[in-house]
């Protein structure tokens, strides 16, 4: 499990299959997996929200470590989306504007 405040424990922990432990508010307002338990900065609820974290039953149910921000593989898609388009081309080409006339 992960046990703190960072956005690790919201963006990528649950793409690992790894319940969070937040303490706190510092990342109140993010989409966040229901792998994520979130708690205050109070030793009783840090303790019960570990508890639950490492539950077996708790771990065992694949749909809480569902991620909101997608499944890791957006560039793969994407670059599908580009490869297969008609007329794309990945080179970019540069045009050079001619040099400004410089004031005496």
């Amino acid at each position: 499990m992960v046990l703190g405040n960072s956005s690790s424990g919201i963006l990528e922990a649950p793409s690992l299959g790894t319940p969070t432990v937040n303490v706190g508010d510092r990342q109140k307002g993010r989409l966040r997996a229901p792998c994520v338990l979130d708690c205050p900065c109070e030793t009783a609820a840090i303790r019960a929200a570990m508890a639950r974290a490492l539950d077996p039953a708790f771990r065992a149910d694949p749909a809480r470590f569902v991620s909101p921000y997608g499944d890791g593989q957006a560039a793969e898609r994407i670059w599908a989306v580009l490869r297969d388009a008609k007329g794309w081309t990945a080179r970019k080409t540069f045009f050079d504007l001619p040099p400004r006339r410089q004031d005496p």
